[in-house]
């Protein structure tokens, strides 16, 4: 039955709603996006006075959507929708560039003593606190499965490949240190964030250029290959029906979905710590899937697809034999990025469960009692089998992002306003 439900939530019905929402708000929002490139960069990487704080809160977020999903998660999506699910990977990813960025902007606006997220905008915003409550429940739970469980499993499986690290061992150590981590706090969490996540993702940046500028001679026929295939007819099913139906559509934007969780409202906990103002925090937003989506997912497809053109089996076994082209120490490189990958994500979901278990009233002591349990399902994700855990991990991120997203668009004209106001203002200094 579950099985059931995520092949049409996820397969069909989730992707093209996401893709109805973020063109929904980029209208909204006056095609912004589109029509002011310049002055976002300018904005984010130009700011004065609060940049470190809005720096830290992107990275935390940013977090918790890299992962197995950028690596591993790629190579299925080309294995499984063709080399043409990357061309809608770069479609979704910039809208849903628009929606995290309405996402963010929102869940600024609707803070509350210093936090805020997706239950405050749908409490305050849309006055359901009995829908922000099942909401913050829904992140609750699932940051057990999402943010740990899961997480855990591909960490275990990328050392276990690379180095044959026991499943047992590795589980220990991911519990043991996510632990240590996420006792401190936001404080300590950012600053874990703000650290480990340039370091990795510009290593795997320069990994992946080295690989390219060598085959450099092969980039051509590789974009025209997904150009091709994403308009084909093996990967459209028959008509305009089938176009929206198309295999290659359909993994290409559940692969965006999944990788950079635009619209399923999580992201929003750890912008709301930023004292940034609301849509220059949003920014940081476009940001985050730019460097999730069309940057590292991209990166990784090109790669794969250069060393191997006739993919037709994915995984974290088929990344790492293309990464290690350049030896072995590729292939290592790329299972440990990947295990800490996994680690960041899994610190990350941890203050977005403690957040929402304190929404829902918990006090000191039940946050306490959290994170020793959540750091314990850490070791648990490692040493059994995930099965059921993936199709309740699909599943929960489904019902996010449909919910929330729906709830996105009731508020658009906060975004939407807040944005007007933004570009209509010519100050003389940004910041």
């Amino acid at each position: 039955m579950l099985s059931f439900l995520n092949s049409r939530l996820l397969g069909i019905f989730l992707p093209l709603a996401l893709v109805f929402v973020g063109l929904f708000l980029l209208v909204r929002c006056r095609f912004f996006l589109l029509r002011h490139p310049y002055r976002i960069l300018q904005t984010v990487f130009g700011a004065k006075g609060n940049r470190r704080s809005a720096f830290r809160a992107a990275c935390v977020a940013l977090s918790g959507t890299l992962g197995v999903g950028n690596i591993a998660g790629v190579a299925s999506a080309i294995a499984v929708g063709g080399p043409g699910a990357i061309f809608w990977m770069w479609i979704f990813g910039i809208l849903a560039m628009v929606i995290k960025y309405a996402e963010v902007v929102t869940a600024m606006s609707y803070k509350r003593e210093g936090h805020g997220g997706a239950a405050y905008y749908i409490e305050h915003g849309l006055r359901k606190p009995w829908l922000a409550k099942l909401f913050s429940a829904l992140i609750l739970v699932s940051s057990f499965f999402v943010g740990n469980i899961v997480q855990s499993a591909a960490a275990s499986a990328s050392l276990r490949e690379a180095v044959s690290c026991p499943p047992w061992l590795s589980g220990l150590l991911f519990a043991v240190i996510t632990l240590l981590l996420i006792r401190g706090g936001y404080e300590r969490v950012s600053r874990f964030s703000s650290v480990m996540i340039p370091i990795l993702t510009g290593g795997y940046v320069l990994l992946s250029l080295s690989i390219l500028v060598v085959n450099y001679s092969f980039l051509g026929n590789v974009l025209r290959m997904i150009l091709e295939d994403a308009f084909s007819a093996a990967a459209l099913w028959g008509g305009g029906g089938g176009f929206l139906l198309g295999r290659a559509l359909r993994y290409g934007a559940a692969r965006g979905i999944l990788s950079n969780e635009a619209g399923c409202g999580t992201a929003a906990y750890a912008h709301a710590e930023s004292d940034s103002d609301a849509v220059c925090q949003g920014f940081w937003g476009i940001v985050e899937v730019f460097v999730d989506t069309i940057l590292l997912c991209s990166l990784t497809a090109f790669v794969i697809l250069t060393v191997m053109p006739e993919l037709s089996v994915g995984g974290m076994e088929t990344a790492m034999a293309a990464y290690g082209v350049v030896g072995e120490w590729g292939s290592i490189f790329i299972a440990v990025s990947s295990a800490l990958f996994a680690l960041a994500s899994a610190v990350s979901w941890s203050y977005y469960g403690s957040e929402n278990l304190a929404y829902l009233g918990g006090k000191q002591k039940s946050r306490r009692l959290y994170l020793i349990v959540y750091s314990a399902a850490g070791w648990l994700g490692a040493v059994a089998a995930p099965g059921l855990v993936w199709e309740l991990t699909d599943f929960s991120v489904s019902v996010m992002a449909l919910v929330n997203s729906v709830c996105l668009c009731l508020l658009s004209a906060v975004p939407a306003e807040a944005t007007k106001r933004f570009f209509d203002h010519r100050p003389t200094q940004i910041g």
